[in-house]
């Protein structure tokens, strides 16, 4: 393994050698790692010869310098052993260690034993690498012992990167992924095989016994294995004799879970006679007979929303390909093909394509079925689920063959995914059907490649420039993510009625580094595209924007929309299984919201034309969980009360209930503790505890004051109806109930 240590770290790094990136202040910057790092048995000698020897090398990330002037660059640096000690002897030797590209000329400054100093001249370039050779001795050589290096210069520093590990002998075991099996049923181990190796060379030699032993309630059910010398087994052990020295795999080997419950895990115990064990986990018994795995090692890939597999305005270049997805059955014969199955998608999420890797022991008709007969049915099952999900029809392929000899049936898939604007998150596919149980596994991820923010923005009509005061802001998912030209457009619903003004500015934030280019706006849209990619993630900003809208335009909430050059590719991307002048394109099956804020733009008041009164009789039986408004029954979450004052109070969503008006114009402000209502022309604001009511900006005193009751606020109905110009309000005393009796 390798290993890069940052500058900033300053504990020392033993063990391991995963790389880890170093910076460094200056005109170059670099990383550092070790390339070939030894492990060796305890009777190794300690000394690593320059045939042998690990390399450090010195990888430049960026070199920047001045264009004219200046000296040639010279920068110094010094590598540092601890474990071990140089076996160059003179500055000719030390010097002979590197290996720098031709544009670097090497010196060594000064040497000890474990320590040297080079000086480098000349200038670097992005991607050079500088290879230091580690021929050197260890100090110690028992078991644990390491020899490291340590680098530091104004291009990288890092410390203790391990380059020699003394190792005692020994064995490892591994394999690629663990199996289903049934209760009682026998499986064969990944198809991979078990891999076993030595942790040093000559840990083991050809003959060399070893034993396999599986836990109890498995037994080893094969009498020949691939890979290895006199297999003979014996219920829950196995034998056979080392065919080489080296690394080697054991391939076919099957077990059954004899006395194994259901959760139970196989676990073969690896033992290497004089030399060592290793265990390693390799089949699990499961309670369903067929079971939908990936390769949980692998990542998750990462899918922009709203693409096209080309991904069309952007500079992301996934294939769109999920993880690989085994169906296997847990013993032959268990997957029964008398009734159908279904693997389910996320909504909003569609197939392009399916690539059907590897099919074993499935037969169609007598005569075994392959990836192409599999691809055929894929295409079936997924226009039979209508572009949701794959729905396989009942007998789309013989019973399998139920032989214990022959391997289960298993399936290996990848599906070509896209998905809508929207649609953000994992993407679960589900298995199910009347003789399978019901299965997920995660298989991709998509993420959203820009966000939109904008502010609610509450205006009244009846005024051509009606400035939005809070601005929509873009921003891009990661640096370098939108591509040339990509093309955003924004309107607003009902654009034949709201349309924004020409005066608004665009801008992306100068960290990004991006370029805009057409800002405009164009038949009452806003628009821009990028000129240049971002070097960081860009902020587009839109500011002093104006609405013209018409003076009819109801009152209400109208949304925020966005359209992009990624969705224009999006919709027209091919579906999977088309069908010609159907469903050939994701535009014919995709039913994606492209609103991005709703109520955007909130029309508080009606235009002055429109009816101003308030006309609805409103019937309010105290201590019930319902309002009649007009000739409808509105049910309430909490009942109107009547106060010690004799005062009859209504809850907030009453309110909004009763004068049929949208929840955004009755609005709560907890820090003022005020409720504001907009109806029609009328803009009415009381606030709790206060005797007071204004109406657009007039105050008018009230009888009481709105109050907080179990969280809930409460508003005066005699105070309200005030506001809203009606002055008939009853009381039934027997009933009960209190009446507003709205303007004829």
């Amino acid at each position: 393994m390798k290993k890069i240590v940052s500058f900033v770290m300053a504990a020392a790094m033993v063990a391991s050698l995963v790389p880890a990136t170093a910076f460094a202040a200056g005109e170059v910057s670099a990383t550092a790692k070790v390339i070939g790092a030894l492990e060796k048995g305890k009777d190794f000698d300690g000394k690593i010869l320059a045939t042998d020897a690990p390399e450090l090398q010195l990888k430049v990330s960026s070199a920047d310098y001045q264009t004219t002037g200046g000296d040639t660059p010279e920068m110094d640096v010094t590598v540092e052993l601890n474990g071990a000690e140089f076996t160059a002897a003179d500055a000719d030797a030390f010097k002979a260690l590197v290996n720098a590209p031709a544009a670097i000329t090497v010196a060594t400054k000064e040497f000890a034993e474990d320590e040297v100093t080079y000086t480098l001249t000349g200038k670097f370039a992005k991607d050079d690498v500088v290879a230091i050779d580690l021929a050197s001795e260890m100090t110690k050589v028992s078991v644990g012992k390491t020899a490291t290096v340590s680098v530091d210069s104004k291009m990288v520093t890092a410390d203790d990167l391990v380059y020699a590990t003394i190792v005692d002998k020994g064995i490892k075991a591994s394999i690629k992924k663990t199996v289903s099996v049934a209760v009682e049923e026998i499986t064969e181990l990944n198809s991979k095989g078990l891999t076993i190796e030595p942790t040093v060379d000559d840990s083991y030699a050809v003959g060399t016994e070893f034993t396999l032993k599986l836990n109890k309630g498995f037994e080893f059910a094969n009498s020949t294995v691939t890979g290895a010398d006199n297999w003979a087994i014996d219920e829950n052990e196995a034998t056979f004799t080392a065919a080489t020295a080296d690394e080697f795999t054991l391939k076919d080997i099957k077990i059954e879970a004899t006395t194994a419950k259901v959760g139970d895990v196989a676990t073969i115990k690896v033992t290497a006679k004089n030399v060592g064990t290793a265990s390693v986990e390799v089949a699990k018994v499961v309670d369903y007979k067929v079971a939908l795995t990936v390769d949980e090692d692998e990542d998750l890939p990462v899918i922009y929303s709203g693409t096209a597999v080309s991904n069309k305005g952007l500079t992301d270049d996934s294939d769109h390909m999920t993880l690989e997805v085994t169906a296997e059955e847990s013993f032959p014969g268990a997957w029964s093909m008398r009734q159908g199955f279904n693997f389910t998608l996320p909504e909003g999420v569609y197939v392009t394509n399916v690539d059907v890797m590897e099919t074993e022991n499935f037969v169609q008709n007598d005569v075994e079925a392959g990836a192409d007969k599999w691809e055929e049915a894929f295409k079936a099952a997924y226009k039979k689920g209508d572009y949701k999900g794959f729905e396989f029809a009942k007998r789309i392929f013989d019973d399998v063959n139920v032989t214990l000899d022959t391997d289960p049936a298993t399936v290996t898939f990848k599906l070509e995914l896209v998905a809508d604007p929207t649609f953000e998150g994992d993407v679960v596919l589900g298995f199910e059907g009347a003789l399978v149980d019901k299965q997920e596994v995660t298989v991709a991820k998509f993420v959203k490649p820009y966000t939109v923010k904008a502010e609610q923005n509450d205006v009244i009509i009846d005024y051509r420039n009606t400035k939005i005061e809070t601005p929509i802001v873009i921003t891009e998912a990661e640096a370098g993510l939108w591509d040339t030209d990509s093309a955003f457009t924004l309107t607003v619903d009902r654009g034949d009625m709201i349309q924004f003004e020409d005066d608004a500015t665009f801008a992306a934030n100068e960290e990004s580094d991006m370029e805009l280019k057409d800002e405009k706006t164009e038949n009452g849209k806003l628009a821009f595209a990028v000129k240049s990619e971002s070097d960081e993630a860009a902020v587009v900003e839109i500011k002093d924007i104006e609405l013209f809208m018409q003076r009819n335009v109801p009152a209400g909430a109208y949304d925020l929309k966005v359209a992009t050059s990624m969705s224009e590719a999006y919709d027209d991307q091919a579906i999977y299984a088309a069908v010609a002048g159907d469903e050939e394109v994701i535009d014919d099956v995709a039913d994606y919201s492209d609103i991005v804020k709703e109520a955007f733009i909130n029309v508080v008041t009606s235009g002055r034309d429109q009816d101003n009164l308030f006309t609805t009789k409103v019937v309010v039986p105290v201590g019930e969980s319902y309002l009649i408004a007009g000739n409808e029954k509105v049910e309430l979450d909490v009942p109107a009360y009547i106060t010690a004052a004799g005062y009859t109070m209504l809850p907030v969503r009453a309110v909004s209930k009763a004068l049929g008006v949208n929840t955004n114009n009755v609005l709560w402000n907890a820090e003022a503790r005020t409720v504001t209502i907009m109806y029609g022309q009328r803009i009415i604001t009381m606030t709790v505890g206060q005797k007071v009511v204004y109406v657009n900006g007039s105050a008018i005193p009230s009888s009481a004051a709105p109050e907080i009751t179990g969280d809930r606020t409460f508003l005066p109905m005699r105070d309200l109806a005030t506001a809203l110009g009606v002055s008939d309000i009853t009381w039934d005393a027997a009933t009960k109930t209190a009446t507003m009796n709205g303007s004829k």
